[in-house]
This record gives structure tokens, C-alpha cells and sequence, in this order.
């Protein structure tokens, strides 16, 4: 999954390089959560509040910039007459100014313009730019003149009170839409979101999991600037199925079957790992017995990821004991570890 991302962000890094219009952006989710509106959190979490921030901000400031002969005349203090100290209302546009929200805002004040009728316009700005909902509309405009940028949770929390607990698919659904509403406006063509181990929704309530599945359902059905990669074993892609068909169908548009873990697989891919740490290749699949990588096998189902964090847990257990040899009860101790 890391290595498709990695691949996306490397093809975007070139086309820009070569003036190509492909523009994308990649987040990559660990596990599922426990709820879309967290798959949410992490997304913005991933792209970087403070760049969020910044792209909000992009868009206000091409807008307000589109009357900028007129901005002097709109939001200077009453008490001004004539065109006393405009030059100085034009640097606003000029960079670094123009860029920096933090910086705009405070020569802005410090310029005495009229605050309250600024926060108004930039307000109807977001409403016709990106979200016409008003109360996620505040919120947007409440995280651009939160004045300290390192209280990330405070700023989240900005963004998350407007998901209530009423109505909450519904907000949910306004919310990744107009999130990836701000990323297209500034030039990106579309969002990957990567969702590694979606088997943890097995973890889940049974009601909890039936109202994730279709409200996944309906983020993917309502925003087509957006595509979610999801790597999970068939077990649970069965379960999906039978929950959620429509889901089912979404997810597997276009599908890579990667085959379980044999025996053979995963005694190559032992020696592959221990190969990058010793000075000279080798077939030796030691410090591991052919019993041990079964029973690695047996416990992660012949899923690659958990297959070799076993095997990492399973050093680590062997060095502290002072062991030579890895064994099945070393793997099974592993396994109480693996999280």
C-alpha cells in the first residue's frame, strides 16, 4: 500500500516537474477507525491541518483579490477621507504578505479596517467557494483566524464540533465533500485515501459496523473526486458482501488479489528480510525453524504485513531470552504482542 502511495506522489512530484496536469494528492489510514467521521480526522490529519489552512486561505485570498481596487474603498476605517494611506492598503496584495493569512490579518488591524466586514465577506466566499452549508462555513473561518497554528487538536476540534449527533451521515457527507472541494480548488486533481488493515472493522459492534459500511457506502457514491484503496483478506471482503453489497461492488472495481502466504513464500521472504541485514546473502532461513515460519503462517493467515511483524516481534523476543533459535513458542509469545 505505502509502495503504490509512494509511486502516486512520485508520479505527481515528476509531472509537475514536466508542467504535466496531474495533480493528486495521497493520505494513507493505518487501520479503519471505529467511524467514518475519524477516517475524516485522519485524512486532514494526514494532509496537515496548517496546510488546510493555507488552501482555505488560497482561495479567499484570490477571491478578495479579484476587486482589489475596490478593497481599499470597502473596508477602510469611516473616519479616513480621500486616498490617505491606500499605498499602504495595496501591500496587502504584494508578497509575503499576500500569502501568509497570519501576516494579512494582523496588517489588516493594524491598518484599521473594518474586521467585522471582512469576516463577513470571507465568510460568503467559503459558503460559494467550497461549502454552502453555514455552520461548517463558520468553522472553516473560525480555523482561519485561530491564531495559534500548533493547538492542532484545538483546531480539529474547530472542524469535528459540526458533525453532532444529529444527522451525522448527512454531515459527514458535506464535510470529505467540501474537503476535497478545497483541494481541487487549488489545483489538485484528485484525492487517494489508502486504508491498510480494514479488517479491524471486524473489531466493531455489529450496529457500529452496518452504519461504518454504508455510510462508506454513501462518501463513496456522493464524491467522485475521490478514491479509496483498501487492502483487507477475503474473509472480511465475504463479510462485505453480505453486509453491503453496493460497497462490495465499489471496492471491487478494480481488484488485485494478492495470494496468501505458502510455506515457500514465506520462507523466501524470511531470507529476503534477513539477507538486507547480513554482510553476505544467504538461503538459510535461521534464526527461524521451518516450524516456526508455519506457525507465522497459521497466525496471520498468510497475510504479508502480519506475517512480518511477527517475525520482527519474534527477534526481538529470542534476543531478550538470549535465544539462538527461533521456535513455535517463541512465535505463540509473539503473538501476544503483535497488537
Amino acid at each position: 500500500m505505502k509502495y503504490i502511495q509512494d509511486t502516486i506522489n512520485e508520479l505527481t512530484k515528476k509531472a509537475q516537474e514536466r508542467k504535466i496536469d496531474f495533480s493528486v494528492i495521497t493520505c494513507f489510514i493505518d487501520r479503519p477507525e471505529d467511524s467514518p467521521q475519524r477516517v475524516i480526522h485522519k485524512i486532514i490529519e494526514d494532509i496537515g491541518l496548517d496546510k488546510i489552512r493555507k488552501y482555505i486561505w488560497k482561495i479567499i485570498i484570490d477571491e478578495l483579490q479579484k476587486e482589489k481596487h475596490k478593497f481599499y474603498e470597502k473596508y477602510k476605517p469611516k473616519y479616513i477621507l480621500g486616498d490617505k494611506g491606500k499605498k499602504e492598503w495595496s501591500q496587502l496584495f504584494e508578497e509575503p504578505t499576500k500569502s501568509n493569512y497570519l501576516e494579512f490579518l494582523k496588517r489588516f488591524k493594524e491598518l484599521r479596517g473594518d474586521f467585522k466586514k471582512l469576516q463577513e465577506d470571507m465568510r460568503e466566499i467559503i459558503k460559494r467557494e467550497i461549502v454552502s452549508d453555514s455552520a461548517l462555513a463558520d468553522r472553516y473561518l473560525e480555523l482561519i483566524l485561530f491564531k495559534d497554528e500548533k493547538e492542532a487538536d484545538i483546531s480539529w476540534d474547530i472542524l469535528a464540533g459540526y458533525i453532532s449527533k444529529k444527522d451525522i451521515q448527512r454531515k459527514e457527507i458535506i464535510f470529505l465533500n467540501s474537503i476535497v472541494e478545497i483541494l481541487r480548488r487549488v489545483g489538485f486533481k484528485h484525492l487517494y485515501v489508502f486504508v491498510d488493515e480494514f479488517e479491524d472493522i471486524g473489531k466493531l459492534s455489529s450496529v457500529k459496523k452496518t452504519n461504518y459500511l454504508l455510510t462508506l457506502t454513501t462518501l463513496i457514491n456522493r464524491e467522485r473526486h475521490w478514491s479509496v484503496i483498501i487492502s483487507l483478506p477475503r474473509d472480511v471482503l465475504e463479510e462485505v458482501i453480505k453486509k453491503e453489497p453496493p460497497l462490495y461492488d465499489r471496492l471491487t472495481s478494480m481488484r488485485i488479489d494478492i495470494p496468501p502466504l505458502d510455506l515457500q513464500k514465506g520462507k523466501r521472504l524470511i531470507i529476503n528480510y534477513l539477507n538486507i541485514a547480513r554482510d553476505k546473502p544467504s538461503d538459510s532461513i535461521l534464526p527461524f525453524s521451518e516450524e516456526s515460519i508455519k506457525k507465522m503462517i497459521e497466525i496471520s493467515k498468510g497475510n504479508y504485513r502480519s506475517f512480518l511483524l511477527l517475525a520482527y516481534n519474534s527477534i526481538e523476543i529470542a534476543v531478550k531470552l538470549g535465544r539462538k533459535e527461533i521456535t513455535r513458542e517463541i512465535v505463540e509469545k509473539a503473538k501476544e504482542i503483535r497488537g
